[in-house]
């Protein structure tokens, strides 16, 4: 294994830094965005772990990304927030065996199993990436639940949706990788049944501007797949419709509440586990990317909200 990827289990032999402390201090900096060694000078060694970003994408999802999520965010899950996070969420008490609901960005179907076990309602799910149903799949067959939960053809821009069908359609950051947010949301919204309820949470920018600051640390990471927009732009978007609209509200601390107890389990995955190049890579990338998020939100121009509207 070359020095620049030195396992945390290794002893300091010779004073030089574990990639654990290493990790550690990056997602501890303000603004240094680089995995640095600060001892790796004295030592003749790389002062920067290496990594090959060929073996990452934000559009692809391998076996060891969707491992390296679980790690992250736990068993079945692809983003951060836990089966009582998803509840706080999207739960209503007016669920039942006879309800319809849609779930728009099902990923490894943590809550959509969730729902299921909850209410044994009819559960559809849209996933925008191919390359993830196989493992939603798996788990939910593992959990006994395809007699619930079924995939809809499509990508949530381009799938045809029922009219008048769903009790409940919801979904977690979703949105913001979409460019034509109005389309999508008449669509979601012909779809609800009378009463219906249209949950979803998303990231948006304190201010509407393209050219806003925001954008030099975090867009960086997910340049040109995302069109995030402001709370106002959002509420012109739904003053349109013929909806009961709720307040939404701020879920950005538990958002990196969540986010940092993930990074604490990775933390202790890599004190006892042994790993190679290419998981660093991964992780690294897949880290990076979470950091970004969490230091916009941290800096009070991106938040993530939650909104509700009621037909």
């Amino acid at each position: 294994m070359p020095d620049n990827h030195l396992n945390s289990v290794d002893k300091k032999k010779d004073n030089y830094e574990p990639l654990l402390d290493r990790v550690a201090s990056w997602w501890n900096s303000d603004t240094d965005y680089n995995i640095s060694n600060k001892k790796a000078k004295e030592q003749n060694k790389p002062s920067e772990i290496h990594v090959n970003r060929k073996n990452f994408s934000l559009e692809r999802w391998t076996d060891q990304r969707v491992q390296i999520l679980e790690i992250l965010w736990g068993t079945g899950t692809r983003i951060p927030g836990d089966a009582a996070f998803n509840k706080i969420l999207f739960k209503t008490g007016s669920l039942t065996s006879k309800s319809k609901i849609l779930d728009l960005a099902v990923g490894l179907g943590n809550c959509a199993r969730m729902m299921a076990k909850d209410s044994f309602a009819h559960i559809d799910v849209i996933e925008t990436y191919p390359d993830l149903l196989p493992y939603f799949n798996k788990l939910t067959r593992e959990h006994k639940l395809d007699r619930f939960l079924f995939t809809l053809k499509g990508n949530l821009v381009d799938v045809k949706l029922t009219k008048a069908k769903y009790d409940l359609i919801y979904g977690r950051e979703v949105f913001f990788k979409i460019k034509n947010k109005q389309h999508v949301i008449e669509k979601c919204i012909d779809s609800l049944s009378t009463r219906g309820s249209f949950i979803f949470t998303d990231f948006i920018l304190e201010k509407d501007a393209s050219s806003y600051g925001i954008f030099k640390n975090w867009s960086q990471r997910e340049n040109g797949i995302i069109y995030p927009i402001s709370e106002g732009v959002y509420r012109k978007i739904f003053s349109g419709l013929d909806m009961k609209f709720i307040q939404p509200i701020d879920y950005s601390k538990q958002y990196i509440h969540y986010v940092n107890m993930g990074w604490v389990r990775l933390k202790q995955y890599l004190e006892v586990n042994k790993f190679d190049d290419a998981f660093v890579d991964i992780m690294i990338e897949e880290s990076e990317l979470w950091l970004s998020r969490v230091r916009a939100l941290e800096s009070g121009k991106l938040k993530l909200l939650r909104f509700h509207i009621v037909y």
